[in-house]
This record gives structure tokens, C-alpha cells and sequence, in this order.
């Protein structure tokens, strides 16, 4: 239940604290005074996406903060796994609404999309353009799905990922089909190219090691007369010269410990530069010069270059793609048996994501006729004797295994029609409700949702429009109805609405020193029967007006 909302820098608001109640909380007040606003503010407290336009003109940022108790073991299990601390089953959810916008639940930063988790368990939300929702097929899913959200789900979860591993088995069935076909096509080619890179037999980085070798015969004078100056000069005994001084310091650090170190490092040094002296002359000894060699290392190299400029790959793409061909050429032979036991295993697994198909469809149906028998009796309650129907249709299997049939949520396409004139026929609803009846079926569905999912606090932005008269009665006492198990917060212009209400706050808004500023006030039960009045005046109230009002107070009328 939302017990306080605080909002300051809001669009029009510069700073209002309203306390809730349960029950129901009407908010009344001319238009444009801001009373959307405040269901607003409520919709980024469960995760409505921000607008930085909404800033007050001239501050750099809005915050908006909602105080809600809850009595939901999932919502405790959802606020243990994302470390948020809470006591006495109350929370405080807080946006701050700027360029680097903050979202936090008691002090913890969280991101939007963890909010809307929360959000769930915490209060929905019936904002103006929802009947535009109502009247798109493309939402019927969602809303029937909504209904028994943990039912659905179990067997949504099965359809899914069996439809993830059919994917990828219909990926994988094409891919080897259309490499049959290009075996087919391009053998001849593929035996050719395979038939010379064999006959290559070219070896990881051989082309660096040839270019290595060729450098090496071709500078081989050079390299001979370093090598030779290189062991002459070892050989003159330049080592002896450092092994004397290695002496020396050793003396040294017989009388001072700071020779120690350098003794040490010389050591070291000598060493490292007698195995460099070693290595070298062996180098010099070993030189080998081979003429021939250098021919045959120029005509690999070129040998070598050609197939990469033909292929235009290098040596590493060459040898993958020699293997490719081995295993193209060899799956040549058993391609069709490959692709017998390949479709058979996409068979199999189509018709096994079909009957998952089939059963959430069931699911989905037997939820339909829930919901159309209780929409009926609510709509009853509401003035509108209508037929309502949930029709829940799968798409049929194809025989050519075509996936297009699996939406992500199924196969179902869900319609809803309704009959509101007697012997006229069922109908699609989007084809023929007005305002006042689409208004009344929102409300019906909004009641059964409200109890299916047990939500604590609901919230009403002018779920009446378009109702007047008699029927504006009997849609009162249906949100009447829904408060006297859940809190719900009401945005209305209907006097009977606003009658049988247990809060009334009053949002006005007024100019001073050339801003203008939204205020609120929680009305006493004189001030809330003079706001009837003027609700059902229009204008200047009279004293049977009042008279009246005060009648549909007491009576509940």
C-alpha cells in the first residue's frame, strides 16, 4: 500500500507531501491543476521511464519519493536477492529525476529494471491511454497471460526453451543442406583446390622460417666475417681482464662488507658473458653453406606466395581451409544419410515444441473462459447485460516445418469479442465498444486482474470517462467494491465516484509572482461535500446542490 508520496521540482509541483490511506482515495480538482502529475509521480516510483522536460523550469533536478508497506513473501524473496535491507515490511522508493538520474530503495541504488520487479509486487497502475491498449489485439496475450501469470509461466518456460533448441537444430539442418548443395554444385572445383593444396603440404609458419633461411644464405659472407671477428676477439683472452678484477674485489670485500654486492653482480656478469663467448664460437663453428638449398627455398617461397595470391588467404587460412575440404568432400559420402537422420531430429523436435504450443494454448483457453465469465458478471454489475468470449487461437502445424508458426510466447492469436446488443451477434470488441462501454470493460478486467494477482494498491487515472447517469452509479460502486480489499487511488470528475470515497484530496493550482504552483489538501467531510456540490453544479452551488451532495455522503449513494 502506498502510504506517503512526497514530489518536489515535478513539471508544475515545487513541493507537495501527500499521506494515503486504505480504502478509497479520490482526487479531484479543475483541469491542468495536476492531478496527472501525481499519478505520474507514482508511475516513476514503479518504473515509468523519466522525463527530463518534467523538471521544474529553473532547477536542475526532481525527486520524487513513495513510502509503500507490503505483506508479499515473494516480494520479501525479490528484496533479499537484490540485498535491499527493510524492516516492519515497508519500503522507500526514491527518483531522483536529472541528467544523472539516481534510482534508490531504502538507500540502496538499484537500476530500472529492478525497480519494475519490485514495482510488480507493489501497485498497478491505470493510466488514460490503457484503453487505446484495450483496443489493440496486439495486447490481448499480455492481458490474459497477466491473469495467472505463475500458471502460464510454467509452461511458457517449457514451450521456450524447447523452441531454442529447435532454432538452433533448424540453423544447423540448413546449413548442412545447403552445404549438400553446394558439394554438389562445386565438387569438381573443390577436389581440384583440395587435390593442390596436398600436393603443397604446407606447414604452420613456414613461410617465415623460409624467408629466415633465404636471409641467411644470401648474407652469408657477412655473417661469417662477424662470427670470425667475434671469436678472434674471445679468443684474445678478453674474459681474463674481468676474472682479475673479480679478484681484486673479492680482496676488497674481505676488509669492507660493501664490496660484498659488487662482487656479486661481477660474477654474475662473468659467467653470463662466458656462455655468450662460448655460444658464439660454436655458432661460427657450425656455419654451413648450401648453394642449392637457396634455389629450392626461392621456388617454395614462390610456390607459397602464388596459392596465397590465388586463394587470397595466408598460410594459416590455406591449412583451414584444406580442412574444410577434406570435410566437405568427405561429408560427399554420407550426406544423405546425414541429412535423413538431421531432418528426422528437427521433426521430432518441432512436433515436440508444438504439443508445448498446444498445451500453454489450453492453458491460455481454460484462463479465456475464466475471464469471459467473470468479465459478464462485472459488466452485469455495471449496467451492460453483454456475451463476452476469449478466443484463443493456435496456429496450425505445417508440413513443411516452417518455424513461423512459433512466436516467442507461443502459437497462440487471442481475439476478444463481445455482444452487447442482444441477438446482434459476438463481435471484435475493437470494432464496436464505445467510450462509455470500453470504459466499463477496462474497469470489469481491471477488477478480475486486481484479485487474481492480489495487488495491494491500484491507481485509477479517469478509468471513468465517458460514463455519466445511472451507469456512472453502478461504476462507482464497482471501484467502491474493489477498495474495500484493496487500496486504490482514483483520479475522477464523477461526484459518485468521489461520494463513496474514504479520502478526498482536493489539487489545485494558483499563479503568484508569475509561476504557477500546485497545491494540495486533504478535505474534511464539509469541505469534501461542498466539492460534490461543485462537481455536480458545474459552477456556483446552491443550497439543495449541497443539500444533495450531503445526502450521497451519508446514504453511500
Amino acid at each position: 500500500m502506498l502510504k506517503r508520496l512526497s514530489v518536489k521540482n515535478f513539471a508544475i509541483i515545487e513541493d507537495i507531501d501527500i499521506s494515503f490511506n486504505d480504502g478509497l482515495t479520490v482526487l479531484t480538482g479543475e483541469t491542468g491543476a495536476g492531478k496527472s502529475l501525481v499519478i505520474d509521480s507514482i508511475s516513476l516510483l514503479l518504473g515509468e521511464r523519466a522525463n527530463l522536460e518534467m523538471i521544474r523550469h529553473g532547477e536542475d533536478k526532481a525527486i520524487i519519493t513513495g513510502v509503500f508497506s507490503f505483506k508479499n513473501i515473494y516480494l520479501e524473496a525479490l528484496l533479499n536477492s537484490l540485498n535491499i535491507d527493510y524492516s516492519d515490511n515497508t519500503i522507500t522508493i526514491t527518483r531522483i529525476i536529472s541528467s544523472r538520474g539516481v534510482v534508490k530503495v531504502n538507500d540502496t541504488i538499484i537500476s530500472l529494471n529492478d525497480l519494475k520487479l519490485i514495482a510488480h509486487y507493489l501497485a498497478d497502475i491505470h493510466l488514460q491511454f490503457d484503453m487505446t491498449k484495450l483496443l489493440n489485439r496486439e495486447n490481448y496475450l499480455d492481458i490474459v497471460d497477466g491473469f495467472k501469470n505463475d500458471v502460464v509461466n510454467e509452461y511458457k518456460s517449457k514451450y521456450q526453451e524447447s523452441l531454442i533448441i529447435l532454432k538452433k537444430q533448424y540453423s544447423y539442418y540448413q546449413e548442412l543442406v545447403k552445404k549438400s548443395e553446394e558439394i554438389k554444385k562445386n565438387r569438381e572445383f573443390y577436389e581440384y583446390d583440395l587435390k593442390e593444396l596436398q600436393g603443397l603440404d604446407l606447414k604452420e609458419n613456414e613461410d617465415e622460417e623460409i624467408k629466415e633461411q633465404i636471409s641467411y644464405l644470401k648474407n652469408y659472407d657477412r655473417i661469417y666475417s662477424l662470427l670470425a671477428e667475434i671469436k678472434e676477439t674471445s679468443d684474445k683472452e678478453s674474459l681474463e681482464d674481468i676474472y682479475h678484477i673479480k679478484d681484486l674485489v673479492k680482496s676488497l670485500s674481505e676488509y669492507q662488507s660493501e664490496y660484498q654486492e659488487y662482487l656479486s653482480r661481477i660474477e654474475s656478469s662473468y659467467y653470463e658473458l662466458e656462455d655468450i663467448y662460448d655460444s658464439l664460437r660454436k655458432k661460427f663453428k657450425n656455419l654451413d653453406y648450401n648453394p642449392s638449398l637457396l634455389d629450392e627455398l626461392e621456388t617454395r617461397l614462390n610456390e607459397i606466395s602464388l596459392i596465397e595470391k590465388k586463394h587470397h588467404k595466408n598460410i594459416s587460412e590455406l591449412i583451414a581451409y584444406q580442412k574444410e575440404l577434406e570435410q566437405l568432400i568427405s561429408l560427399s559420402g554420407d550426406d544423405e544419410i546425414l541429412l535423413k537422420e538431421e531432418h528426422e531430429k528437427l521433426e521430432k523436435l518441432y512436433n515436440t515444441t508444438y504439443q508445448y504450443a498446444l498445451d500453454l494454448s489450453k492453458v491460455r483457453d481454460n484462463i479465456g473462459k475464466n475471464i469471459a465469465k467473470e468479465i459478464e458478471r462485472h459488466l452485469s454489475d455495471l449496467s451492460l447485460k453483454a456475451r463476452f468470449e476469449v478466443l484463443v487461437s493456435p496456429n496450425a502445424k505445417k508440413e513443411d516445418l516452417d518455424l513461423s508458426i512459433f512466436f516467442d510466447n507461443g502459437v497462440d492469436v487471442i481475439d476478444f469479442y463481445i455482444e452487447t446488443n442482444i441477438g446482434e451477434g459476438m463481435k471484435p470488441l475493437n470494432k464496436v465498444v464505445s467510450g462509455g462501454e470500453a470504459s466499463r470493460i477496462m474497469l470489469a478486467l481491471k477488477a478480475l486482474y486486481i484479485k487474481s494477482n492480489k495487488i495491494e494498491t491500484v491507481i485509477f487515472d479517469e478509468i471513468d470517462t465517458g460514463i455519466s447517469g445511472e451507469v456512472a452509479s453502478k461504476v462507482a460502486h464497482k471501484i467502491y467494491e474493489i477498495s474495500l480489499s484493496t487500496q486504490v487511488i482514483s483520479i475522477t470528475h464523477l461526484p459518485q465516484v468521489a461520494s463513496l470515497s474514504k479520502n478526498h484530496i482536493k489539487i489545485s493550482k494558483s499563479v503568484n509572482k508569475g509561476r504557477t504552483y500546485t497545491s494540495i489538501k486533504e478535505l474534511s467531510l464539509e469541505e469534501k461535500i461542498y466539492e460534490i456540490a461543485l462537481m455536480i453544479s458545474e459552477g456556483k452551488v446552491t443550497e439543495s446542490q449541497l443539500s444533495y451532495a450531503k445526502e450521497m455522503v451519508i446514504n453511500k449513494k
